[in-house]
């Protein structure tokens, strides 16, 4: 059973936390149940921040591919278009808690967070090219926290990688040893109250463009050595090509779904 276990501490901190055994899979009945927590969430006026983990032995391990190739995929409330949105809509400062994993979909949730604090040793991935298609909003806010050269580097890889690998990088707010449930309320109750959630978001964070045309070139380049290009790995670049070369981030965001949608119909039809 997919559900979201709720605990409100006496600082104001809301803990959430995503139960939906053995991996947290983002399911169309656990999307519905994070969005009504995070609805009455944002509703009560008791609750000061909140703090989004999973149960078990990790965050999440993304979207049920079950649903790949179902209409359950993109039914209300769909990931990128509707719960994402809606994270980021938040009123309440979320953060996100990490440990074990956070793998496709579950670590594109935690972008979507206003912070992250996350256990060292967790680990990290966005692995949609080997279901050939692309993280759309991993796409573009993960370039705005680790560069375009590494956010590429873990896209094309599709393995996890350690959190720390990322300590010198804005993309994670906080890395613990253990428990990052409680570094994340820890953290959640001494932030600076008069800062609003918004201004944090990575949608709004500038994406460095310097040396990115060079790296989305080279990993172009490497691809073609390889003989038979593999088209969700160049759909990956364009995606991130899209983050460099949009205004703005909505849209870099509507480029990368149009790559996605397009793949995911290749998908479909056992041509990718």
């Amino acid at each position: 059973m997919a559900r979201v276990l709720s605990k409100l501490w006496r600082d104001g901190v809301l803990q959430l936390v995503l139960e939906h055994a053995p991996v947290n899979s983002l399911s169309h009945p656990m999307r519905l149940a994070l969005w009504e927590a995070l609805e009455a969430a944002d509703a009560d006026p008791a609750v000061r921040a909140i703090v989004i983990g999973g149960a078990g032995r990790g965050f999440s391990a993304g979207g049920d591919y079950a649903e790949l190739r179902s209409p359950l995929q993109q039914q209300w409330p769909a990931l990128s278009a509707h719960l994402f949105p809606r994270i980021e809509a938040c009123t309440k400062p979320m953060i996100a808690a990490i440990h074990g994993f956070a793998i496709g979909g579950g670590f594109e949730l935690a972008l979507a967070c206003h912070y992250r604090v996350a256990q060292r040793d967790a680990r990290i991935a966005l692995p949609e090219l080997k279901h050939g298609v692309v993280p759309p909003s991993g796409s573009q806010r993960l370039p705005r926290a680790v560069g375009v050269g590494r956010a590429l580097a873990l896209i094309l890889a599709g393995e996890p990688v350690r959190a720390d690998r990322y300590a010198d990088t804005p993309l994670f707010d906080r890395l613990c040893e253990a428990d990052p449930l409680a570094a994340a309320r820890a953290f959640a109750a001494a932030m600076d109250r008069d800062r609003p959630p918004a201004s944090v978001l990575l949608r709004h964070r500038p994406l460095d463009r310097c040396g990115a045309a060079e790296a989305i070139a080279a990993y172009r380049a490497r691809l073609g050595d390889a003989g038979v290009p593999n088209q969700a790995a160049l759909g990956c670049i364009d995606a991130v090509e899209c983050a460099v070369n949009a205004a703005d981030f909505d849209g870099g965001l509507a480029g990368a779904k149009r790559i996605h949608d397009e793949l995911s119909v290749r998908a479909r039809a056992g041509t990718g």
